[in-house]
């Protein structure tokens, strides 16, 4: 590594399958670039991916690769780097103790992200790094990562669509491992797995004309593909990539290592990404090229990091993703979408007038928002148990950018007073437990005012008033309906806020 002492600069350490890498960037006239890279092998993923845990070997190996690292960044005088995690850590099952062990001997904090997490900040870099192809039309992505595989489909820079698949490179490797060892016929196997494992996901209501695709092994193979890199990224002819599959397809790994000059592990990679990779482009068949820009979430937490107005930037890219991939998925459970954008408003408005009231982070009127698009959704399953449906639907969500523990929020206050929120919710913290609370109760009184789906209230106010919360609006239709359903509501918002909420209407003078 450079030794420079360098202003504007901060450090990024993932904690990777098959290494612990660490990024040195530097924010120069608004732009982030990297200073210095390294890596280090680790092998995590043989350890998760098999036994499901972190051994004690294995732990000691990644921390004395930390050790090294921090001792380099002493000359940037970074003693705090962010070190983050995704699925490697996050399928541990003693990932608590290892994070743990890692704050005691190194004096590291990590932060264990989730898939949607992960993916958030892999394509925001991705479009960004794709900002002057000017694509048109919608494009489809995904990043193959050592245990999981994130797909979006973006139209410009907002998401349509999002899923994570938990199947990646390595962990296809492991998974169908010994089978290959002891099949002649392995890859008509791992086409069949492929094809089932892929054939879950239904994009065939959204038109996509480019293709876009990234992660694991993506410059060898492009470099393989005789890709050249321009503008930050490569562009692989999808023919080119056909023949490369269509020579490995029936290879071994030692045949494959002898053919390319490299160990047999990284040729058993190599397969498997070149059969994830090719499976992919059958979403997109008409591409005649592939964009692949390398990418990963050190680059996308770097940038984050260092740039002082990416904060509002990248709430505001969550938000609008995280709220069209709901729409989208709202649709396919043929959900009202008129209602839910008047409960929305009304949720939004009690949130932001009871501040005072409720005391919450402005980050929780995103779970709100939430719950208003997709809280119809188990309707489409069962009108006696729509909101158990609701529930269970949401909770089994990929949404893109949050955390597993924001999916339950989002599917606890969708749910309704038809789950039961504290047996749901039993596992959580005890302040946990109460933002659940009160976001539902908010939630449940926005929903009863329009409880007819006829968007009947307009102009709906909200203010505090010693020991009541009083809510107006106007109409100019009978309002019966409402009023029942937001006395039905009223009770759980006193038992949560202790304050009795009180709606007066004004009727329109004929």
């Amino acid at each position: 590594m450079n030794k420079k002492n360098v202003p504007n600069t901060g450090a990024v350490i993932e904690i990777g399958t098959n290494h612990v890498k660490l990024r040195v960037s530097q924010l120069v006239k608004g732009k982030t670039q990297t200073l210095d890279y390294l890596e280090y092998p680790v092998s995590l993923g043989q350890d998760v991916y098999g036994s499901g845990s972190v051994s004690f070997e294995s732990l000691r190996e990644l921390s004395s690769a930390l050790s090294k690292f921090s001792a380099a960044l002493l000359s940037y005088n970074i003693d705090k780097p962010r070190v983050v995690s995704c699925t490697t850590l996050l399928e541990a099952k003693n990932r608590a103790l290892v994070a743990d062990q890692l704050r005691v001997r190194n004096g590291l904090d990590v932060e264990i992200l989730g898939s949607s997490q992960e993916k958030a900040y892999i394509f925001s870099e991705m479009l960004h790094q794709l900002a002057q192809e000017e694509l048109a039309g919608n494009t489809f992505a995904a990043y193959i990562g050592s245990g999981s595989i994130g797909l979006a489909v973006f139209d410009e820079e907002k998401a349509l669509y999002f899923q994570n698949i938990p199947v990646g490179t390595r962990k296809l490797y492991d998974v169908l491992g010994e089978l290959r060892r002891q099949a002649q016929d392995f890859h008509f196997i791992i086409e069949e797995y492929m094809q089932a494992l892929l054939g879950r996901m239904n994009l065939s209501g959204i038109p996509l004309k480019n293709l876009v695709l990234t992660g694991s092994r993506i410059e060898q193979i492009a470099k393989l593909c005789g890709a050249k890199k321009a503008g930050g990224l490569y562009r692989i002819e999808a023919q080119r990539l056909q023949a490369l599959y269509e020579s490995l397809r029936a290879m071994t790994d030692g045949a494959i290592a002898a053919r390319y000059g490299i160990p047999e592990r990284q040729a058993a990679l190599l397969y498997t990404a070149v059969f994830l990779y090719r499976g992919l482009m059958d979403f997109c068949p008409q591409a005649v090229e592939i964009l692949a820009p390398p990418v990963d979430i050190s680059q996308g937490v770097a940038r984050q990091m260092l740039n002082p107005k990416a904060g509002p930037e990248w709430v505001a890219f969550l938000r609008q993703n995280a709220l069209s991939c709901a729409q989208t998925a709202a649709q396919a459970f043929r959900c009202d979408p008129v209602h839910s954008q008047q409960v929305g408003s009304y949720a939004c408005k009690l949130f932001d007038r009871l501040k005072k009231l409720h005391g919450l982070p402005a980050s929780k009127r995103l779970i709100l928002e939430l719950a208003a698009v997709l809280h119809s959704c188990g309707s489409f399953v069962s009108a006696r148990q729509h909101s158990r449906c609701t529930f269970d639907i949401i909770r089994g969500m990929d949404l893109f950018g949050l955390s597993a523990q924001e999916v339950l929020e989002v599917a606890l206050v969708a749910g309704g007073p038809g789950v039961d929120l504290d047996a749901e919710a039993a596992g959580l913290p005890q302040g946990e437990r109460i933002t659940i609370s009160k976001l539902s109760a908010i939630f449940r009184l926005a929903n009863a005012l329009d409880k007819s789906h006829q968007g009947k209230l307009r102009n709906l106010k909200a203010s505090l008033d010693e020991d009541r919360v009083l809510l107006k609006a106007e109409s100019s239709k009978n309002t019966l309906l409402e009023r029942w359903a937001f006395e039905q509501a009223a009770g759980y918002f006193k038992d949560v806020f202790g304050l009795s909420p009180e709606l007066a209407v004004k009727f329109d003078m004929i």
